[in-house]
């Protein structure tokens, strides 16, 4: 494999950490989690180690860390992988936002994933809701979010989040589903580096403005749903046909003689994008994996990039009247 390809497995990372530039999305339907060793996504966690991969992404809110670390621990164990051999992120949700909440919350995940440090740790939104003294309980249940907003700010998160880099538990922090606007505030006052911007994006959301401005700041850009999968579509716009049923990608995956789907993942890996693609699937985790060996040219990158049409699968409709609410200026 020539050194072009061997480059994309990496990208570095402002504070000269590295991350992998193919990772594992888990958030998966509850009935695949909390399951033990046994359960379904902690066995695709250990396949997709075995297989090589070494960026595995989880969350509190997915309520997916325990598999997690139940995987990876079982991985160091039979000798597969050391710690340090693994990139491992997670999120603080939205109810634990507040100065007092950060640290409470971050020991939890580190305790659910029976790790002594995470490699990178993410605001996970800037829309906060009220501390809920349930944790386990994601949303209100209810219709309107309106009275469960709290307005506290970011900027505040970002620097108790600071304080566990500090403190040698986070080695990495970022930020997910945050604009350009509010990543500046943060860049204002940060003291150490904000290193991964993660977002939704694919060829129907291309995240291009944004793109463009983490590139001139040394900022990396993990994309999840980057197949435009396994969300809940909104019904207005209607739903694009799914990427591997779109015949400009189907033609270039037919010339290449690989998925729709690898030609997808190797597209936004050829742009400086880490993806996090999620699956339970042995077969689909190994093909997101083998993406390496081929390369897209410039005219097939153009064509795959005239796809977009600002397509969302992330239902953000009910936090669109928060103070701060990230997606503004579309119609979500």
């Amino acid at each position: 494999m020539d050194e072009r390809s061997l480059v994309l497995k990496y990208i570095l990372l402002p504070n000269g950490g590295k991350i992998p530039t193919i990772g594992l999305g888990t958030f998966i339907d509850n009935q695949y989690v909390s399951e033990g060793s046994d359960g379904k996504l902690a066995i695709a966690i250990r396949n997709a180690i075995s297989l090589g991969y070494r960026h595995i992404d989880t969350a509190w809110m997915y309520n997916t860390e325990a598999d997690v670390g139940c995987a990876v621990k079982e991985k160091i164990q039979d000798g597969t992988v050391a710690r340090e051999d693994l990139f491992i992120v997670t999120k603080l949700w939205r109810n634990f936002l507040s100065h007092d909440q950060v640290s409470k919350a971050f020991h939890r995940s580190l305790k659910e994933l029976d790790m002594t440090y995470v490699d990178l740790y993410l605001i996970h939104s800037s829309t906060g809701l009220k501390f809920n003294s349930n944790p386990r309980q994601h949303y209100p249940d209810v219709d309107d979010y309106t009275p469960y907003f709290d307005d506290v700010d970011y900027v505040d998160t970002w620097k108790e989040m600071e304080e566990l880099v500090d403190a040698g538990l986070v080695k990495s922090i970022g930020v997910s589903n945050f604009n350009i606007q509010q990543i500046e505030r943060i860049l204002a006052v940060a003291r150490h580096p904000l290193s991964v911007v993660q977002v939704e994006m694919h060829p129907y959301l291309s995240q291009s403005d944004l793109l463009q401005f983490c590139r001139k700041r040394n900022i990396v850009v993990t994309a999840y749903s980057p197949l435009a999968w396994g969300g809940q579509p909104l019904p207005k716009p209607p739903a694009p046909v799914p990427l591997n049923e779109n015949p400009t990608v189907k033609s270039i995956a037919l010339k290449h003689k690989k998925s729709p789907f690898q030609v997808v993942l190797r597209y936004e890996l050829q742009l400086g994008v880490a993806v996090i693609p999620k699956s339970t699937n042995q077969k689909h985790i190994h093909e997101n994996f083998h993406v390496f060996d081929f390369k897209l040219s410039k005219e097939e990158m153009r064509d795959i990039a005239s796809l977009n049409i600002n397509y969302r699968l992330l239902d953000q409709h009910k936090f669109k009247g928060h103070v701060h609410f990230p997606f503004c200026d579309e119609e979500v």
